[in-house]
């Protein structure tokens, strides 16, 4: 398809999307923050104020017809129906977490990826936290050996989300504790996929029984666990109800020549402990091993990006591989991958903790036809 640059790029989603404001500007030259739609005119309005932008769309549709490239960082329920109508345009889709609800959706959005000569991407910005990103190096580089175990942990209180200032509940009542089973997966499983170079082919979820704010449906703590393709074992932990200091942004990981563990407080660090170079019994901070493993390409984080620096990259890549035509780091399938687990685990959460399938996207038959396009399997 043709290429416009700099490419005008649409946000679809107000609050979240002025988190892609610093890696658009970093992007200037190929990309440029063109429009902003969001139901709220309030929203949209402040949003344009800030960020000095002339247009401002009172639909999607509206917003469509203004841009190359659409961030979806709407409410979740609506990526996929939102993602999918830009596909079908021909406009290039970077979307928020988790990619899909249900798999009804995931299996239509394969298929619209498919049918579409536009690019898609999961905007999951947690692969991009310094750390993850020389966690990920080394594991790439097997200093840890074979991994077959990890965990991911996403801790964060979240009550004053559930309700309006009026008392009117908000997507979020519904969608991420109006429902049993892990609901947002992508932060803790992006990054354990990355390094396990896995997929996960089975999960068993529980929790812990509603205790804290017993009117909503989910479990207080829900416990996921994942068996990856290869055999790897992966723990997630995830709680959006809890009193207690947020941990948004736990992982550890172990290996047949060392471990790594994220840090569980302030006061503390990121270590590795790798079986004949460190100190017997001892951990190394993480920090001794940047230098080598960093990436060059992360070694500069864009002014004024969120969460740890690591918001400013998803849009960054995904600008990059469509102008120089290159894979994107997280397509369609990758981004499925971080999503069917917690769409598996509402299932499995409600029978009693039972072992659940979680399908192979690459399998599916959405949108293949006669003539695949990008995304189709190779066969």
């Amino acid at each position: 398809m043709r290429r416009r640059i700099p490419l005008r790029v649409g946000v679809a989603g107000a609050p979240r999307g002025g988190g892609f404001v610093a890696g658009l500007r970093a992007a200037a030259g190929d990309a440029r923050l063109a429009a902003v739609y969001d139901p709220d005119p309030g929203a949209r309005q402040r949003f344009a104020a800030d960020h000095g932008l002339d247009v401002v769309c009172a639909s999607y549709q509206e917003l469509l017809d203004h841009c190359d490239l659409v961030i979806v960082s709407s409410p979740q329920q609506h990526h996929v129906p939102q993602a999918i109508m830009a596909l079908d345009a021909g406009i290039h889709v970077l979307s928020e977490v988790p990619a899909a609800v249900s798999l009804e959706q995931a299996r239509d959005l394969v298929a619209a990826v498919r049918r579409s000569n536009a690019r898609y991407m999961l905007a999951e910005n947690y692969c991009y936290i310094r750390s993850n990103l020389v966690v990920g190096a080394m594991a790439r580089a097997g200093v840890f050996g074979e991994l077959y175990y990890g965990e991911g942990e996403y801790l964060h209180e979240m009550r004053q989300f559930h309700h309006t200032p009026t008392g009117a509940p908000t997507w979020r009542y519904y969608w991420q504790v109006g429902r049993i089973g892990h609901t947002y997966p992508t932060h803790s499983l992006g990054p354990l996929l990355q390094w396990f170079d896995d997929r996960v082919v089975a999960v068993s979820c529980t929790g812990t029984g509603r205790h804290t704010d017993p009117e909503h449906e989910i479990d207080d703590t829900v416990l996921l666990l994942c068996r990856t393709s290869r055999g790897a074992l992966l723990r997630v932990r995830f709680d959006l109800l809890s009193n207690r200091p947020h941990l948004m942004d736990y992982y550890s990981v172990q290996g047949t020549g060392g471990a790594y563990e994220a840090p569980r407080a302030p006061n503390q660090q990121p270590r590795v402990y790798l079986h004949g170079h460190s100190p017997d019994g001892s951990w190394e901070p993480l920090s001794a091993y940047q230098e080598k493993f960093l990436p060059e390409r992360y070694q500069q984080v864009p002014a004024g990006a969120g969460h740890w620096g690591a918001d400013a990259w998803p849009v960054l890549e995904f600008v990059h591989a469509i102008v120089g035509d290159t894979d994107v780091p997280f397509g369609v399938f990758d981004a499925l991958d971080m999503s069917l687990p917690g769409i598996a685990s509402q299932r499995s959460a409600g029978e009693g903790g039972s072992w659940v399938h979680v399908p192979d996207p690459r399998l599916w038959t959405a949108g293949i036809g006669v003539e695949p396009g990008r995304e189709a399997p190779r066969a």
